[in-house]
């Protein structure tokens, strides 16, 4: 009984200042104090600022590891976001016997180019990149407006990177984690940090959609219908993967290239073509031509930095929405380091390609 009162006296206090608060802080930052007193009251952030994320899902990441940090939370558009992540490759472990071969390869940009895009068309579709490239995407975007535009999500969210650069990788190396500071959602979070530092509105989707492995689509898909739902102004959405490239005998490719004087890991973009009348996609040539702009503007700027656009005959969830595309960074033998420059560059030639749509 004496505890229920004691309850009750605190809310009461709690109330009162609230009501103090509305009217002598300023909007904005009551509404920021709000947000953090939310968390606080179902335990989702400590006192000292803690490595959750909240970012339209709720999730809970391991804590970080030495090389990868999550700096403290901030409040942005009402969201709790994670500061980019940064890493260095750990000293490479004891190499182990089995341990298996890791092979550095900067792969070709291409053979065949119209306008700096080359594809690799695995589909019986003929498309026309010229054409592509003439057509302005039809993705509503607009660099003036203060709404979310940009959805990040990743459908295998758990995979992951080396965090040495051996030219080896051992038995008991792991290719999926739940760590977010080392899987997909830390690769993610800094595309979106040169979206937001644009003055672009972006929502990254961190929940895990890949536990089980074979419903992550299925999972991704609800996460994208979602917000596409909440957010009618988003005109682009991101699924950020990573490769695996394993050659006949076992060795592992690690496509890297150097941009600037600094390892970066190579990229495909790939846009999925297939159109049936039990599952029609309308999306296929606006979704075309914006990875075409895309991965021209990268090729321009980041010389070496992409692989081959992919057209593929699969659907990638790209059937929910113009702008879609999905983006391969690197392989499961780059290190998340590499990783994360070449996100830092999807955001910079993603900013440039929508500001001049």
């Amino acid at each position: 009984m004496k505890r229920r009162i004691v309850t009750a006296v605190v809310w009461i206090a709690v109330c009162g200042l609230l009501v103090l608060a509305v009217s002598v802080i300023p909007a904005g930052t009551f509404q920021k104090l709000l947000g953090h007193a939310a968390l606080l009251s179902v335990g989702l952030q400590q006192p000292e600022g803690s490595a959750e994320i909240i970012s339209g899902w709720v999730t809970k990441p391991t804590a970080a590891a030495p090389g990868g940090a999550l700096s403290e939370q901030h409040v942005i558009l009402g969201e709790v976001t994670m500061q980019a992540v940064t890493a260095a490759p750990s000293a490479a472990p004891e190499k182990q016997a089995g341990a298996g071969v890791v092979l550095t390869q900067q792969m070709s940009a291409g053979k065949t180019f119209t306008e700096g895009v080359a594809i690799k068309n695995n589909t019986k579709t003929t498309v026309n990149i010229a054409a592509a490239l003439a057509h302005t995407p039809n993705v509503n975007f607009d660099m003036n407006s203060d709404e979310i535009q940009v959805l990040i999500t990743h459908t295998h969210t758990t995979e992951c990177y080396l965090d040495y650069d051996a030219g080896f990788f051992n038995p008991d190396t792991k290719s999926r984690t739940d760590d977010a500071t080392k899987n997909m959602v830390a690769v993610g979070e800094r595309v979106a940090q040169e979206l937001r530092q644009a003055g672009i509105g972006v929502i990254h989707d961190t929940e895990i959609h890949d536990q089980p492995y074979s419903s992550a689509y299925t999972h991704s898909r609800k996460a994208v219908e979602k917000y596409l739902k909440q957010y009618p102004s988003i005109s682009v959405v991101l699924d950020i993967h990573r490769d695996a490239i394993y050659q006949s005998d076992g060795t592992r490719v690690k496509p890297t290239t150097v941009i600037n004087g600094q390892k970066a890991a190579q990229m495909m973009i790939i846009v999925g073509m297939k159109n049936t009348k039990s599952v029609p996609n309308s999306h296929t040539a606006e979704n075309l031509s914006f990875g075409a702009h895309l991965q021209q503007t990268l090729h321009a700027g980041y010389g070496g930095l992409m692989r081959p656009m992919v057209l593929a005959d699969a659907r990638y969830n790209q059937q929910l929405s113009n702008g879609m595309i999905l983006v391969e960074v690197g392989s499961d033998v780059n290190t998340l380091e590499e990783a994360l420059y070449s996100a830092e560059l999807l955001g910079k030639g993603l900013v440039q390609t929508l500001k001049g749509l």
